[in-house]
């Protein structure tokens, strides 16, 4: 599996994709998506004819990296509730309120997937309560019950277009943000 990856997911993480196929094939006539391929037992696309227009790559070497055949996209199911999607990059979200980072975000965490939806983060500096739902992960985390997961993207290597993320908002009625997941 793919190490470095920028995930796209809804800013509401309790929004739900209606229907997976119709989302992918939106992406197909926008050029970003191609043929479908099993990738270590899931469904993934090719990158398509306008992949590289809809995703801005910002470090020079990064234009100069192997074509879009080296990328390739998968869409996360949707779950019955929000799931943390960091990874070992990861780092502490960000109070709403007083704006410092949770330093016991991962305590948190195992207690929010135990307790679901009735748990509340505390901020340790300013005590606000808040939901889940209410933390800012940054760029590297987020939380979501689907995600579009686009393979092969080092961390800070691309971000997606303008045009890609109001794409997106249009086809799905949330808005869109992303992030950098490495293991």
């Amino acid at each position: 599996m793919s190490d470095n990856k920028l995930i796209l997911h809804p800013m509401n993480p309790w929004a739900i994709l209606q229907d997976p196929p119709q989302l992918v094939d939106a992406l197909r006539g926008l050029g970003f998506v191609a043929a479908a391929f099993n990738y270590y037992g899931d469904l993934h696309y090719r990158a398509g004819p306008r992949f590289r227009d809809l995703l801005v790559f910002r470090q020079p070497e990064a234009a100069g990296a192997p074509g879009p055949e080296g990328h390739h996209v998968g869409v996360a199911e949707t779950t019955p509730t929000p799931t943390f999607l960091g990874a070992a990059n990861a780092q502490g979200p960000v109070c709403p309120s007083c704006q410092s980072r949770v330093a016991n975000w991962k305590e948190q965490l195992v207690l929010w997937r135990t307790e679901r939806k009735p748990y509340v983060w505390r901020c340790p500096k300013c005590g606000q309560t808040l939901a889940i739902e209410r933390m800012e992960w940054g760029p590297t985390g987020g939380m979501a019950r689907y995600s579009l997961e686009v393979c092969g993207i080092t961390e800070g290597a691309a971000e997606p277009s303008p045009e890609l993320l109001t794409f997106l908002q249009q086809q799905t009625l949330e808005r869109w943000r992303y992030f950098y997941y490495r293991l």
